[in-house]
């Protein structure tokens, strides 16, 4: 199933914590990071859109049609003329394609700092969860395991991350945040579950929470600190009996110990020479908190954690997992659950809801001392 990607939960959870006034907008939007890194990016609509030059706070009207954007020494390349940037494409009916990809909302390319260009798409937060919680998780789940979905994708936009506010945007459209498709990704039955919990948000003290998600907690979900480092008080670990049903919810891995120096050294870990494996403390719910590596040189000590993921998440489903010794060059690591564990059991939820109980029972039970309601 989905999860959102650890690279991303640092910021996330500094945003979490940081005081601050509640969230107040009039109109709820959100940015996303559509496109990264782009030389070249084409707009399309099939109606008229504005294009506005927001730098020169000045709007043009055009008909349908392809629009190109280049990357340019000193700024964005639109037919033969250079802007500072940024370019902003608002639609006056017809959805926006973005390199052949729909979008509801307005589109707005700027000039990275990296002198490439970056996509954001401007939509409203209700818009932005119908393309979300179809990328992360089944429509033909039950509902209520839907609706808890949606609550905690909304939840999570609605804290951002502070990490992307010089790039110009509040989340990306890739696991670094949670997955947006657009409208190609959308479903009637997750846009209903969207709908049915329209503005909902899960708060802790009032504010909306950080609400980290995950595939398949393997019987028990974990504390935020035996991940990322940060004590977050709503992210307790919990028994979890409901995610029994999840594919691979028992999975087993022989790893070589080539590949396992290879994986290690992309990731900036020079280990050569392994001999051996072992986990040396484990976590209360039983996942791997630190991991030794035996080699000719000696003992390494990493993180569970920046094992998982160095080895590579598809790999190493969870940390949830014990070590066995195959002789030679090889290690089999036997497992359970996958993703990072923390905040809502996907599996989980669709657990709880076919037991029969609601999104709000089911947010309760993953997310410590909260409750849900209205954004504030």
């Amino acid at each position: 199933m989905y999860r959102t990607a650890a690279l991303a939960v640092v910021g996330l959870l500094c945003a979490a914590l940081a005081p601050g006034p509640a969230l107040a907008q009039p109109l709820w939007t959100v940015r996303v990071g559509l496109l990264l890194d782009q030389d070249l990016v084409t707009i399309a609509s099939t109606g008229p859109v504005d294009l506005v030059d927001v730098a020169a706070d000045r709007r043009v009207g055009r008909g349908g049609g392809r629009l190109l954007f280049r990357a340019a020494a000193a700024g964005i390349e639109h037919e033969g003329a250079v802007y500072a940037g940024p370019l902003r494409v608002e639609p006056r009916a017809s959805p926006l394609q973005v390199n052949g990809r729909p979008y509801r909302g307005a589109v707005e390319v700027r000039r990275a700092a990296g002198g490439r260009l970056t996509v954001i798409n401007e939509v409203g937060m209700e818009e932005y969860l119908y393309g979300v919680v179809r990328s992360e998780m089944d429509p033909r789940w039950p509902a209520e395991a839907l609706r808890a979905q949606a609550v905690a994708a909304r939840s999570l936009a609605a804290v951002g991350s502070g990490r992307f506010a010089v790039e110009g945007y509040d989340v990306r459209a890739t696991t670094d945040s949670q997955v947006y498709g657009g409208i190609a990704a959308e479903d009637p039955r997750t846009s209903a579950a969207v709908d049915a919990t329209r503005g909902l948000v899960i708060l802790y003290d009032g504010r909306p929470a950080f609400a980290a998600y995950h595939a398949d907690s393997g019987g028990a979900t974990e504390n935020s600190e035996h991940v990322w480092g940060s004590v977050v008080p709503h992210l307790r670990g919990v028994p979890d009996p409901f995610s029994r049903d999840a594919p691979n919810h028992e999975w087993t891995v022989r790893l070589e110990f080539g590949a396992i120096e290879a994986a290690l050294q992309r990731a900036g870990r020079p280990v050569a020479g392994l001999q051996a494996i072992e986990v040396t403390s484990t976590s209360p719910s039983g996942r791997a908190l630190t991991v030794r590596l035996q080699t000719t040189g000696g003992a390494v000590e990493m993180r569970g954690a920046e094992f998982r993921l160095a080895v590579g998440a598809g790999v190493v489903r969870s940390t949830l997992f014990a070590v066995r010794a195959l002789g030679g060059d090889a290690v089999e690591l036997a497992g359970r659950g996958s993703g990072h564990g923390v905040g809502l059991s996907q599996w989980g939820a669709r657990g709880m809801a076919l037991a029969g109980r609601d999104h709000a029972a089911i947010l309760r039970h993953f997310y410590t001392g909260v409750t849900v309601g209205p954004r504030p």
